[in-house]
C-alpha cells in the first residue's frame, strides 16, 4: 500500500513514499525552476478568506495526501502527515513563483485570493494537473457550501463526506506498470527560445479567453483534436516569432504536450499519472502549411501515447527507481545525479510547453458563482515560455506565461485565432511594463 504508518513516541503519522514522476521535482526545484503550477477562479462576489481557510481546513479530510509536507529519508524524499493549520493569502502579482513552505506551514499547495479571485498554486511533486484540478474544485465546492449556498457535487465531484480510499492515494506508475523488454526512443535536442530577460523577478502572464465553438468547429473539420490544433497554432507561433527568416543552425521545434494517463490506463489517483506526447518538426525542411502540420501534430500525438510506447517509458522508469544500485545510494548523492540527469533529458528536451487540461463543469450548484476559470504554468530558465489550457462555460483560457519581455508567440497565436473568426479577449499582467 502506499499508505504507511510511522510510529513515533507520540503518535501515528501516516506517510507516503513519492510517486514514480514526483522523484524528479524534489531535487531540481530551484528559485528559477519553481515546478508549480495554478488553477484561478473568478467569482462573482468578494473572497471571505476566513471562509476559504475554513473550507481547506475541512477539504483535507478528503484529500490525506494534500495533508502532507516534504521530508527528506536517508535514501528518497517522502511526504509525511502534516497536522499544522493551513494557511490563506493574499495575491500578489508574481503568484508563479515557488511556495515558500515555512511560510506555508509546510504545505506543497498555497491557497491565494485577492478581490473576487481564488487560486491555488501546486507543487508538482505533490501532484499532477487533473489531481490539482480535482482539489481546486473540491474546495470551490466546499467553501460555497461554507458560505452557505445550497450545494450538491451533482456526480461531478466525490460527494464532500465521502472518505478517501487507496485508489486515490496510490502511486498509479507502479499499479499500471508492465514489464517490457524495450528501450525508450532517444530524443532530438530542440531549439531553445532567447529573448530579453525581465530586469525583475517574476514572469509574464497572458491569458485569451477564446470562443470555444469556433475552435471545435475548424477541429473537427481539419479531423483533429482542439489539442492538436492549438499545439500547431503554437508551434507555427514560436516559428513565426523566433525561426523564420533567422539562420539557426538547429530549427527542431519540440512542443511538450503532457496526457492524462488516467484516461489509458484507469484508476483515480490524485497523485501524479501523466505522460507526455512529443510533437516535433525540423524547420530545416522548409515551412510546413498549417493543415499538415495539424495533421502531423494528431499523427504523433497518437503514436505517443498507443499503450505499447507509454508501457516502455513507465517500464524503464519504474526499473531504474527499483535498482538495487540506485535505492541504496544516499540521498544526497541522488540529489546530485538526478540534477546532471534532468538537465540532459528534462526540459532541455523541450522547446514549450502545451498543457490542455480539457474542457470542465462544476456543479449546477455553484457555477452561476463562477465566471472564469484558468491554469497556469511557470515558466523556466530551460522552457521558458509555456501555455495552460482549460476549458469552462463556452470558452477556453489559453494562459501563457514567459520569463523574457518579447510578446511575439502571443501575438502570432492570437492573430491566427482571429483569422478564423474566434472571439478572443485579452487579460495581462504587463510585467514588461513594471518598474
Amino acid at each position: 500500500m502506499s499508505k504507511i504508518q510511522l510510529k513515533t513516541a507520540k503518535k501515528q503519522l501516516l506517510w507516503y513514499p513519492l510517486d514514480n514522476a514526483a522523484k524528479i521535482y524534489p531535487p531540481t526545484v530551484s528559485h528559477d525552476r519553481a515546478h508549480v503550477f495554478a488553477f484561478s477562479a473568478l467569482l462573482t462576489e468578494e473572497v471571505d478568506p476566513f471562509a476559504l481557510r475554513e473550507a481547506a481546513q475541512r477539504l483535507l479530510d478528503r484529500f490525506p495526501t494534500f495533508r502532507t509536507k516534504l521530508m527528506r529519508g536517508k535514501f528518497w524524499y517522502y511526504l509525511e502527515q502534516n497536522d499544522l493549520p493551513v494557511k490563506v493569502f493574499n495575491e500578489d502579482p508574481y503568484y508563479l513563483k515557488h511556495i515558500d513552505y515555512k511560510k506555508n506551514n509546510g504545505y506543497l499547495f498555497e491557497i491565494l485570493y485577492i478581490r473576487n479571485k481564488i487560486t491555488v498554486k501546486f507543487f508538482h511533486a505533490l501532484t499532477d494537473g487533473t489531481g490539482g484540478l480535482n482539489f481546486f474544485k473540491s474546495l470551490l465546492l466546499e467553501y460555497f457550501s461554507y458560505l452557505g449556498k445550497d450545494v450538491d457535487p451533482e456526480g461531478l465531484l466525490k460527494p464532500q463526506d465521502a472518505p478517501a480510499t487507496f485508489f486515490e492515494e496510490e502511486d498509479s506508475f507502479l499499479t499500471y506498470h508492465n514489464s517490457t523488454n524495450e528501450k525508450a526512443e532517444k530524443i532530438p535536442k530542440p531549439f531553445h527560445i532567447e529573448g530579453t530577460p525581465f530586469s525583475h523577478d517574476g514572469c509574464g502572464m497572458i491569458t485569451a479567453k477564446v470562443g470555444l465553438d469556433r475552435i471545435k468547429e475548424k477541429a473537427t473539420e481539419l479531423g483533429v483534436t482542439i489539442t492538436a490544433y492549438l499545439a500547431s497554432l503554437y508551434m507555427t507561433a514560436v516559428y513565426e516569432a523566433h525561426l523564420k527568416g533567422k539562420p539557426n543552425k538547429n530549427k527542431i521545434i519540440t512542443v511538450l504536450i503532457p496526457c492524462n494517463l488516467r484516461k489509458k490506463y484507469g484508476g483515480e489517483t490524485q497523485r501524479n499519472f501523466t505522460m507526455f506526447a512529443r510533437f516535433i518538426y525540423d524547420y530545416s525542411k522548409g515551412e510546413m502549411p498549417l493543415e499538415s502540420l495539424v495533421k502531423l501534430c494528431f499523427e504523433q500525438m497518437q503514436q505517443d501515447l498507443t499503450k505499447d510506447k507509454l508501457d516502455k517509458i513507465i517500464d524503464s522508469n519504474v526499473k531504474t527507481e527499483q535498482n538495487f544500485f540506485i535505492k541504496i545510494t544516499p540521498l544526497t548523492l541522488k540529489d546530485v545525479v538526478m540534477k546532471v540527469v534532468y538537465s540532459k533529458v528534462g526540459e532541455v528536451l523541450q522547446t514549450v510547453n502545451f498543457s490542455n487540461i480539457g474542457l470542465e463543469k462544476l456543479p449546477e450548484s455553484i457555477s452561476p458563482f463562477v465566471t472564469d476559470m484558468t491554469f497556469a504554468i511557470t515558466p523556466t530558465f530551460s522552457c521558458n515560455h509555456q501555455t495552460g489550457v482549460l476549458g469552462y462555460n463556452g470558452n477556453l483560457y489559453i494562459t501563457f506565461s514567459r520569463s523574457f519581455v518579447e510578446t511575439e508567440i502571443e501575438k502570432h497565436f492570437v492573430r491566427a485565432l482571429t483569422s478564423i473568426g474566434a472571439d478572443v479577449e485579452l487579460s495581462s499582467n504587463y510585467w514588461e511594463s513594471r518598474p
